[in-house]
């Protein structure tokens, strides 16, 4: 079992580290994989550490003695941070990713001590290392605590960043159009799986956990294999579907490169734009005469990433934004804007088709250059859903008082003109209203009485239940 362990860490450090260069030298590449890089670097590194146990290497190099252990606390960030940036389409980090490698940072300052201290300080632990038990490992101070609960809290960090993974993915799929998914069925496999593995990794170092105390070299197989299958997991995919590598393909019509002339023909209208592309209350996405995106506000970024899981990017279609619902009407006034009219229209939608839906003016600007030649079209959007709802409960206002209205002329009028017509006969003198006379009329006054009470109660009851 141990021989074959040692080989499989040593195929898998060669070839991690080979992956690894492609990944970072390569110009081309997306932030993601950049991420992935670092993700598997680590995983190098401790199948690199194991190796050294088992052959017991590490009396040569004691300098590399515990670094492993330090990068541990990274695993969980890059995993959350590769799933962001992929999902998201994000090609740069956000102003406090770096708070994600916190904790790293503070191991680091715990291990200073023990790093900057001699090699033949280092030789003198590795000396100390029973490979049978593990023992000194296990009970190993690692700066301020023993090496037994930065392993619990390890675990812990990975297990909470691997859960967001997961929300993540759990989110993307739930918003991402149909042709997003279909035409990135290897990338999302590629993920799925990852997500599969990683769930498995975390199983198979709480078994460690569990395992430390009674049989510590059973503990040590144990994250052995998870690290060496997760290994041959990333890097047998990556191997196999290299593909995957561009990233997410958002785009279903294709793509020309006219961006350059476009963005010198933008900034002519610079000051037409400025105005707008800093409103906090209009998404503006400016787009050329065959669709691809030039310039968009920050509104329009915020929108697009909690709609679509996305990073709006210069250069995409923006077709690939469009509901289906909104497609017909789109087209028409985007034809209109070219040749120059300003136009728009309302409607109810979901942006994603998955969250509820809600009420938009679309508005099509047309944006000319200095020879009045219209170069492409402003498209604003702005949130009418609260406006919509106030109308419709005005619309309901009124009609709920033109209700009222007619019943006080026609149900209530009646019963008021016959109890003043009673009045006036019960006004006569005594000896012209008999006496049997006076109780008819009494009781005509009760039931007049009766549905003036009734039409009232509904009066109140209708306006109490609907305005």
């Amino acid at each position: 079992m141990e021989p074959l362990l040692t080989l499989i860490n040593l195929l898998t450090v060669v070839f991690g580290i080979f992956v690894c260069g492609i990944l970072v030298l390569n110009r081309g590449k997306l932030l993601p994989f950049k991420i992935l890089a670092v993700w598997i670097f680590i995983q190098v590194g401790w199948s690199l550490n194991n190796f050294l146990f088992a052959l017991d290497l590490f009396k040569y190099v004691p300098h590399l003695f515990r670094v492993s252990t330090l990068l541990v606390y990274l695993i969980g960030p890059a995993c959350y941070l590769f799933f962001r940036t992929i999902l998201f389409h994000e090609n740069k980090f956000r102003k406090w990713d770096w708070l994600f490698a916190l904790p790293f940072l503070l191991h680091f300052l715990e291990l200073i001590p023990f790093f900057i201290s001699s090699g033949a300080q280092k030789l003198l632990l590795i000396k100390q290392i029973d490979y049978r038990t593990m023992s000194h490992i296990r009970d190993m101070q690692e700066g301020l605590i023993a090496a037994k609960w930065h392993s619990l809290f390890k675990l812990i960090h990975t297990t909470v960043y691997l859960i967001l993974s997961i929300n993540l993915y759990v989110k993307f799929n739930k918003k991402a159009f149909k042709s997003v998914i279909k035409n990135n069925t290897e990338l999302l496999a590629f993920i799925k799986g990852a997500i599969y593995i990683s769930t498995l990794c975390v199983g198979f170092s709480i078994l460690a956990v569990c395992l430390y105390k009674t049989t510590p070299l059973l503990a040590f197989y144990s994250l052995h294999l998870s690290n060496s299958m997760f290994l041959f997991y990333l890097l047998g995919y990556l191997f196999y579907h290299p593909s995957i590598l561009f990233g997410l393909n958002f785009n279903q019509v294709g793509f020309n490169s006219a961006i350059d002339s476009l963005e010198k023909e933008l900034k002519l209208n610079e000051a037409k734009l400025r105005s707008s592309l800093v409103s906090e209350t209009e998404m503006l996405i400016f787009v050329d005469k065959d669709f691809k995106i030039i310039h968009f506000n920050q509104l329009a970024e915020k929108s697009i990433r909690e709609n679509f899981m996305r990073q709006i990017k210069v250069g995409e279609d923006y077709r690939t934004y469009l509901h289906e619902h909104r497609e017909p009407l789109f087209f028409v006034d985007f034809k209109k804007a070219l040749s120059g009219q300003r136009c728009g229209y309302e409607i109810e939608l979901s942006m994603n088709g998955h969250d509820q839906a809600k009420w938009f003016q679309i508005e099509f600007i047309p944006i000319t250059n200095n020879l009045n030649e219209v170069t492409g079209v402003n498209i604003c959007s702005i949130n009418i859903h609260d406006k919509k709802e106030s109308e419709n409960k005005n619309k309901n206002y009124v009609k709920q008082l033109q209700d009222i209205t007619w019943r006080e002329s026609h149900l209530l009028r009646a019963p008021i003109s016959n109890l003043l017509g009673i009045t006036k006969l019960l006004n006569k003198p005594e000896s012209s209203v008999s006496e049997e006379e006076k109780k008819a009329l009494l009781q005509i006054i009760e039931r007049e009485v009766l549905k003036l009470d009734v039409e009232l109660k509904d009066i109140v009851n209708s306006a109490t239940n609907n305005i």
